[in-house]
């Protein structure tokens, strides 16, 4: 058990602590069992040395911008639904390399209003679009702008490869 299991380990059950907002033996040996449960599965169906290639702290503010970003959406989509629209089914090439961030953008491009993610296949993302009638914008352009900003945030938690240090056991 390394160092950061160990820090994981105490906050999951803190977290489990708040969560059931008792503070007794019963609840604490719960959180204990539970938190020990949950990090055996996730060491087994995990991928670990995906995730060992995301700088989380990079990530923290991350959910504050997407909540911007879907209120954005939102506001963009319900100009758009007064004015007209029309439906296209648009292919994005993403920049991300990381399979856990690329399913991240896939997630969120989905959260936001006006765009459902229709399949993900390598650094490709096919996606349903809701656009004005009146918008001729090509790919490339539609592209850009429903992945723009959510792209932008999670390539600066991406780690190139000569960040990632290698664990010797």
């Amino acid at each position: 058990m390394g160092r950061h299991t160990l820090f994981v380990y105490i906050a999951l059950t803190l977290i489990w602590i708040v969560l059931v907002e008792e503070l007794s033996w019963q609840s604490l040996a719960m959180g204990m069992f539970s938190t020990i449960i949950c990090l055996h599965f996730a060491g087994k169906f995990l991928p670990y040395e995906e995730i060992k290639r995301v700088n989380f702290l990079r990530l923290v503010t991350f959910p504050f911008f997407l909540v911007g970003q879907i209120y954005s959406s939102g506001f963009a989509v319900i100009k758009i639904l007064l004015k007209g629209h029309k439906l296209d089914i648009v292919t994005i090439r993403t920049k991300i390399k990381n399979e856990t961030l690329r399913v991240m953008l896939a997630d969120t491009i989905t959260l936001t209003p006006g765009s459902i993610l229709l399949d993900l296949v390598d650094d490709f993302v096919v996606i349903l679009w809701m656009r004005a009638k009146d918008n001729k914008a090509d790919s490339e352009t539609a592209g850009e702008l429903i992945k723009g900003k959510l792209e932008r945030g999670l390539l600066k938690a991406e780690k190139p490869p000569e960040e990632i240090r290698i664990r010797r056991r």
